[in-house]
């Protein structure tokens, strides 16, 4: 389970990913983003953890 600090930075890693997308006036920017949003979330899941590792 992840402890309110570890949401936290969570939270705002997802959040400048989301603004990068959002407002990145290249589509290979938006496109980067998305993925790194997706690592960062793949890291955090359980079932993922250990094939990234």
């Amino acid at each position: 389970m992840l402890t309110q600090s570890e949401m936290m930075k969570l939270g705002m890693a997802l959040g400048i990913c989301f603004a990068v997308y959002k407002f990145a006036p290249h589509p290979a920017l938006s496109a980067g983003a998305i993925a790194v949003g997706a690592v960062i979330v793949a890291k955090k899941a359980p079932v993922l953890k250990d094939a990234l590792a």
